[in-house]
């Protein structure tokens, strides 16, 4: 795992604490950013948005989160300014 995939599971960690498995999809520009994660807890695989829509998670924290991610993402050696990034994974909390 990377650095940045460790770094994006430790928030994800946050929101979802009881999920055992992430995937993770993101697309950060220098102005423009979009996560989205499925989250397996209990065998059963949640959408984040889902789950925010269910009361598993608040809207509020998610979006926080987010702002965090790309700005963290943005100062990444992987990241290309001037570009759409796109990181996809899956990991294991």
């Amino acid at each position: 795992m990377t650095e940045l995939e460790k770094y994006i599971i430790d928030q994800l960690k946050q929101l979802v604490p009881n999920a055992v498995q992430f995937e993770v999809r993101a697309n950060i520009g220098d102005k423009s950013s979009s996560v989205e994660f499925f989250a397996t807890i209990d065998g059963t695989k949640y959408q984040c948005y889902d789950m925010i829509d269910n009361g598993r998670i608040k809207e509020k924290d998610f979006d926080v989160m987010v702002k965090q991610l790309a700005k963290y993402i943005r100062t990444c050696s992987e990241y290309r300014p001037g570009e759409i990034n796109k990181f996809s994974f899956v990991a294991e909390a």
